[in-house]
């Protein structure tokens, strides 16, 4: 009998209808009993004050503040992402990380303006010189 209990409890999480013995409707969904953020997960611990942690990539290469230390484009933070305002209609979103080198804090925000990005605090924009010929091409 206990081979046939784990039979049916296995064809119920195959099924997605597994509710704890000690679950009842009056304590709320599952994802809240069990103390989960749903498919989310730990990202959006801070979702109530309206922060998303999600993967940014650096689009241009920078200089940290605090370090002095090059950062270079295409280097991926875990940044917290959170909406600051709007230009029009668009939102304008903040996103908050800190230094692999030194932890200091920095924020770079979306600019639907000028169609890029704004290095807020903390990072600065690495100024590049053009390189080309004749006719200005890079």
């Amino acid at each position: 009998s206990g081979a046939m209990a784990m039979l049916s409890l296995t064809a119920a999480q195959a099924d997605g209808f597994y509710f704890p013995p000690n679950w009842r409707p009056e304590l709320g969904s599952l994802d809240k009993f069990q103390g989960s953020n749903g498919s989310l997960g730990h990202r959006a611990s801070k979702l109530h004050l309206g922060i998303l942690v999600v993967r940014f990539e650096l689009p241009e290469h920078a200089w940290c503040l605090g370090c002095g230390g090059h950062i270079a484009r295409g280097v991926r933070f875990n940044a917290e992402k959170k909406a600051v305002g709007k230009y029009l209609s668009t939102p304008i979103h903040e996103f908050r990380m800190t230094c692999r080198m030194c932890s200091h804090p920095f924020a770079i925000r979306t600019d639907p303006e000028n169609r890029g990005y704004a290095y807020c605090e903390g990072i600065r924009k690495k100024q590049q010189a053009l390189v080309g010929g004749k006719d200005d091409t890079v």
